[in-house]
């Protein structure tokens, strides 16, 4: 049985040819890394149950440590420029020993296991859609916990506006939609030419925009967007002037598939290159919007960083704390080994946001640059952190 407790996760990184960006390859210093060099990368999945580990490299600057590529249309197939014998399914050393890798919070929730995804994602915009909340009873729809970190300036709309007639709102998403379906099978038969279509939608779209119905506002660097309670309206926008970044956002969020936990009202238009459109379940985003007016006011679900300790080269904050997952920040410069560096009764997982830090736990050591992640196995307790320059690192755990 593998007896170490410092990994270095390797990144699923998925490419997104129509709205990814290269922030996330520029953060890791992989911009001209094979097999990525030239490709829009929309989202890098920093952990989940199907990650992979490597336990034989010390440092994420190391030019053998790369990522899993995979492609957009098939984001199931990878592409991997690594030594594959080296890769560590997370999921085998979990099974093996699910306390003193995961942590005992973890295993007892049994079948559920490592229900998280951590992901850091660019993109310029999405679907308006919702999740249902952890209570509500469903045979159709799982309930997905989400949560997101903003390293830069974004744009979301979030709950509804105050005031607003609901029925109005779904009468007119229903009347949009079915008068894109109309292009969208005009466009399917040759009746009309994609290009021909996607003009009458852009005319259709910018006229009967569902914005009015909705809080639209810009998010600032180092907030925190709560979703994690469930049936609130929210999606992320673009504005090439103002932020041609888009939103670049580190998730923690239920381990959920789309088909199963996102329901969508609106997608914006968007024609595939067969003239189809997204599917969209109106009547069920309806059914289970959370329409009470104080849970839909922005400053509900965005937070600010809590200061929860700080002395000097050293200042931890809170982001996040609820029953599925939790997020800190620990900015450091010197060493650090208290409370914080501490596994107890769940893995820790540590990803550099600017800077970079060397891990010790025992005799193991693990040298992190920014844009990268360790996975720390619960058993391995005490840890310590080290930073020559001024760090910042998440650090996800379980309560």
């Amino acid at each position: 049985m593998n007896r170490k407790k410092l990994f270095l996760v390797v990144p699923k990184i998925i490419e997104q040819p129509t709205w990814g960006g290269d922030y996330i390859l520029g953060l890791k210093k992989w911009r001209d890394k094979a097999p990525f060099p030239g490709l829009k990368i929309g989202q890098s999945y920093e952990l989940f149950s199907g990650s992979f580990l490597r336990a034989d490299i010390q440092s994420s600057a190391d030019p053998a440590f790369t990522g899993l590529l995979a492609y957009a249309a098939d984001p199931d197939q990878t592409v991997y420029r690594g030594d594959k014998k080296a890769l560590i399914p997370l999921g085998d050393l979990a099974a093996r020993d699910p306390i003193a890798f995961l942590g005992a919070r973890v295993a007892k929730r049994g079948s559920r296991g490592l229900n998280l995804l951590i992901k850091f994602t660019q993109a310029k915009d999405n679907s308006y859609q919702l999740h249902i909340g952890r209570k509500v009873k469903s045979k159709k729809w799982q309930a997905k916990p989400e949560s997101w970190f903003y390293f830069k300036p974004g744009l979301v709309t979030l709950g509804l506006k105050a005031g607003i007639d609901v029925k109005k709102y779904q009468q007119a998403a229903s009347a949009l939609d079915f008068a894109l379906r109309g292009l969208s099978r005009q466009a399917r038969s040759g009746i009309l030419k994609l290009a021909e279509a996607k003009k009458r939608s852009a005319i259709f779209v910018k006229k009967y925009h569902p914005g009015r119905f909705v809080n639209k506002l810009k998010i600032k660097e180092s907030e925190v967007v709560d979703l994690s309670g469930g049936g609130l309206h929210h999606s992320w926008e673009d504005d090439p002037k103002r932020l041609p970044l888009g939103n670049i956002v580190y998730e923690l969020q239920f381990d959920v598939m789309d088909p199963v936990s996102t329901i969508r009202s609106f997608d914006k238009g968007k024609f595939k290159p067969d003239g189809s459109l997204r599917p969209l379940d109106i009547a069920d985003y309806f059914k289970y919007l959370n329409t009470d007016p104080d849970y839909n006011r922005p400053s509900s679900h965005i937070f600010r960083p809590k200061t929860v300790f700080s002395r000097p080269g050293l200042k931890i904050s809170q982001l996040i704390a609820n029953p599925d997952y939790c997020l800190d920040k620990i900015t450091l410069k010197g060493e650090y080994a208290g409370e914080h560096a501490r596994t107890k009764q769940s893995f820790h997982h540590l990803f550099v946001q600017s800077g970079a830090v060397t891990i010790i736990a025992g005799q193991e050591e693990l040298a992190l640059t920014a844009g990268h992640s360790a996975f720390i196995a619960a058993a391995a307790g005490a840890y310590r952190l080290s930073a020559r320059t001024k760090t910042e690192i998440l650090k996800s755990f379980i309560i």
